[in-house]
């Protein structure tokens, strides 16, 4: 569209000026700015549509991922793993790289340009994943969760009437053979711990179609549709369990493919879903400053409480002091409404009026102790956001109950609230409502672990660190210890996710690092350091966090007395799912420092 504006505006540009040099040399100003504003106009409107297609074909292809932003077009499908249809994607994401690179800077809004940059890094993150890394050959974690995540999603997100979802789980089993038959095929020798862990999520997703499905749709009990869609499941259920059986026995048992992936191509992923450019000995150096500095934080916190004391000792006395089982929801709620207003007092954010975060015990088909089912920003209709927390079970021992429970000691269930809930992910969903385009409302990473974390996680885990910052229960210790004891565990992902991929670490040295400098139980260590194997950039909750405090330092600087912190967060949260070099660009435009420091 720019070609023939420019034709046009240069040919009455010639009219206007024959027989007058002077004319034609000196175009009055306005019309020329008349000229660049249209200009800019025709590129910028043609971005948008290039989003929506873009959006449209990643749907197609990842509509689990997709329905959970609230794209819900291809609900009825599963992804095709087939070989021909990943080649299909790669040239796909190559084309569309190559049109979104032909979008001049120039020509569009700010907002646009940053846009550009993070779907630009999204689409060569998954060239990185589909093409280089091939993860589909060698991870069935990934089939798995495009199966369990789907139906999950429909069962649980009430964006339609329960009969339209209901047959739309009927259409996406109905592609449960073939989404089998491509692991069969693609995946030869994958590394033994995707192996077991794909596993047991393929027999997570066999019970999910047996159990839970029917738990979620009760309410059509006796209807010709639940009849439907039991059968369907059934069948489904059956399929996965030959699949699951002929695993176990044929592939399992010599499973030992290499799981890393080399510091090349952890670095890529940072820079691309990212938008972290810098060195990963630079990043770990910085991981290994700031455990130090935290765990020097964390003793002095638990000295304070408890002079004289053992710090460890002094937290597991705070763990051990939690809710009992039965009135977790209440003190969650109790805790989150605390919270909320201690938001608004400290004015550090506005909360909409009518806009109240609910705490509801889990559905028994959640997975988790505690999710935030936030409202999708790109819902057409703003659903009902629900905080889930999952009580002990009744069945358990009581020593099992009071192990499960010592996850919501007051001070800990207050750090994960302000991470889930308030100010951070259900405060930062309400104000993405009013995001900018498309692109900062969604998280279109890549499976098992579905999201750019430093844009979303990154401003979670900030929210943290911001509550006991400004005083939240009065700067009680308690709350600080449990903020660095989740912050700990962040720097050490960062740490494991670099060192387990470059050959630094073993497994066994980076489940010492979660145990010994984060002081996590050992069982719980050992599964943070496995899910390094699979989800290399998970230093990405630290990374955001740390660069979201320098943001702050920086804007700060540059505003002066103007400066005002709930403005800053409500345009950083209106900003949307951006990685912090977005951020840098929108609240400091022409910045070139470097993104994390």
């Amino acid at each position: 569209m720019r070609t023939p504006i420019r034709l046009t505006t240069a040919a009455l540009l010639s009219l206007g000026a024959i027989g007058t040099a002077f004319g034609a040399a000196c175009a009055p100003a306005a019309d020329q700015a008349a000229d660049q504003a249209a200009d800019r106009a025709a590129t910028s409107a043609s971005l948008a549509p290039f989003v929506d297609r873009y959006l449209d074909g990643f749907a197609q292809r990842h509509p689990s991922i997709a329905a959970g932003n609230g794209l819900h077009d291809h609900d009825d499908r599963l992804d095709d793993f087939s070989a021909e249809a990943i080649a299909a994607e790669i040239a796909t994401l190559k084309s569309a790289a190559a049109e979104l690179a032909a979008f001049s800077d120039s020509s569009l809004t700010p907002d646009e340009r940053v846009d550009k940059r993070i779907l630009a890094g999204v689409i060569d993150g998954w060239l990185l994943e589909q093409e280089t890394l091939e993860n589909w050959k060698r991870n069935p974690m990934t089939y798995a969760s495009a199966l369990s995540d789907g139906v999950h999603n429909l069962m649980t997100m009430e964006n339609d009437a329960a009969p339209v979802r209901m047959r739309r789980i009927i259409a996406k089993l109905a592609g449960v053979p073939a989404l089998l038959q491509a692991a069969r095929t693609n995946i030869v020798n994958p590394p033994r711990i995707f192996a077991e862990r794909g596993l047991g999520m393929m027999r997570g997703a066999s019970t999910m179609l047996t159990t839970d499905v029917p738990v979620a749709f009760a309410a059509q009990n006796g209807t010709p549709l639940m009849d439907s869609l039991l059968s369907a499941a059934s069948v489904a259920a059956r399929e996965i369990d030959a699949y699951t059986a002929d695993f176990e026995k044929t592939v399992l048992p010599t499973a030992n493919g290499e799981w890393k992936v080399g510091g090349d191509a952890v670095a890529r992923r940072y820079r691309a879903e990212e938008l972290i450019d810098v060195p990963l000995a630079d990043l770990a150096a910085l991981g290994e400053r700031e455990l130090k500095s935290a765990q020097e934080r964390f003793r002095a916190a638990a000295l304070r409480l408890a002079p004289g004391a053992d710090p460890q000792a002094t937290w597991l006395t705070i763990r051990r002091n939690h809710p009992k089982r039965g009135d977790v929801v209440a003190a969650a709620q109790a805790i989150v409404d605390s919270l909320t207003r201690f938001v608004a007092t400290k004015n550090l954010a506005v909360v909409p009026n009518g806009e109240r975060v609910v705490v509801k015990p889990a559905q028994p088909f959640s997975l988790g102790f505690a999710s935030m089912h936030a409202s999708p920003p790109l819902e057409k209709t703003p659903l009902q956001s629900f905080y889930y927390i999952t009580d002990a079970d009744s069945a358990d021992s009581p020593a099992q109950q009071n192990a499960w429970l010592e996850r919501f000691n007051f001070a800990s269930l207050a750090i994960t609230s302000a991470h889930e809930a308030m100010p951070g992910h259900w405060l930062h969903a309400v104000h993405m409502r009013e995001t900018p385009g498309k692109i900062r409302r969604i998280w279109i990473g890549l499976n098992p672990f579905p999201q750019p974390s430093s844009g979303q996680d990154g401003w979670a885990h900030y929210a943290e660190e911001l509550v006991v910052e400004q005083g939240f229960m009065n700067s009680d210790p308690r709350y600080e210890l449990a903020q660095l004891s989740d912050a700990l565990t962040r720097i050490c992902r960062l740490l494991s996710g670099i060192r387990l991929h470059t050959g630094e670490w073993t497994l066994a040295q980076a489940q010492a690092c979660f145990e010994q400098q984060a002081y996590v139980a050992a069982p719980a260590a050992k599964r943070e350091a496995e899910r390094g194997t699979y989800d290399p950039t998970y230093g990405g909750y630290f990374l955001g966090k740390r660069g979201m405090l320098t943001l702050r330092r920086d804007v700060q600087a540059a505003q002066g007395e103007e400066f005002n912190l709930r403005d800053f967060h409500e345009r950083v949260m209106k900003n949307g799912i951006a990685p912090i070099w977005a951020h840098r660009q929108l609240l400091l435009p022409g910045d070139t420092s470097r993104v994390i420091q």
